[in-house]
């Protein structure tokens, strides 16, 4: 009788099973997509950040196209280039601001601070057109990332609906742009092996003339230690 009022023994831990480990895996991997998925909500563009960033990025690419048009050293595809861009953000521009006024929200009148700095950089850079090419590939692609984002992402709706339209036609510059600079590079690299061929050219025509001089001495040498024939 004493017996069954003793204490009960501590009973040891059971090594974990294979369903106890799966289980805990599955808990840790919906723990961590959770915080993903809030940390992904939170990271999202808010509607009023959304149109400041998208305006000032539209109103740098006319001010910086306005000032590679009047460059002498622009050739005709940057000006085809710089004159279309002109004309596709100007119509954005418009574009979002008629989608920010149906949601109440406000269009900043000048470029941010970075923006103004590249504008900045570019209209006092003495080759214009290779600084405005390279601008134009960087900020091209954060255009792209910024409107692509913001149409599968944004909870604005009529921003929404300006970020699909948009995007497409930011692409087709993006592409552009990447043409022109890989037209350059090609030029470039032309350029050097033209001049690496030349002067191989001409170290050729050197070797020749040093040969045939060589050979003339060679020859006058000969001629004067002969011994006259008795």
């Amino acid at each position: 009788m004493w017996e069954l009022l003793e204490s009960p023994s501590v009973i040891p831990p059971q090594p974990q099973t294979r369903f106890n480990r799966e289980n805990t895996m599955r808990s840790f991997l919906i723990a961590a997509s959770l915080s993903l998925m809030a940390s992904s909500a939170m990271a999202q563009t808010a509607p009023q950040e959304f149109v400041d960033k998208a305006a000032s990025s539209g109103m740098y690419e006319i001010q910086s196209s306005e000032i590679v048009l009047t460059d002498a050293n622009a050739d005709a595809n940057v000006q085809a280039f710089a004159q279309k861009m002109i004309e596709d953000h100007t119509k954005a521009a418009g574009d979002l601001k008629a989608a920010a006024t149906k949601s109440g929200l406000s269009v900043p009148a000048a470029p941010d601070a970075k923006h103004a700095a590249m504008v900045s950089d570019l209209s006092t850079a003495s080759d214009k057109v290779s600084v405005y090419k390279k601008q134009q590939l960087d900020a091209h692609e954060e255009a792209v990332a910024l409107h692509q984002s913001y149409g599968s992402a944004g909870t604005d709706p009529n921003l929404k609906a300006y970020a699909d339209a948009t995007t497409p036609v930011l692409k087709m510059h993006l592409e552009h742009i990447k043409m022109l600079n890989e037209k350059s590079a090609s030029a470039v690299t032309g350029a050097g092996t033209s001049v690496s061929s030349g002067q191989s050219g001409m170290n050729d025509n050197a070797a020749g003339v040093d040969s045939s001089a060589s050979g003339g001495q060679g020859t006058g040498s000969g001629t004067s230690t002969a011994a006259p024939a008795n």
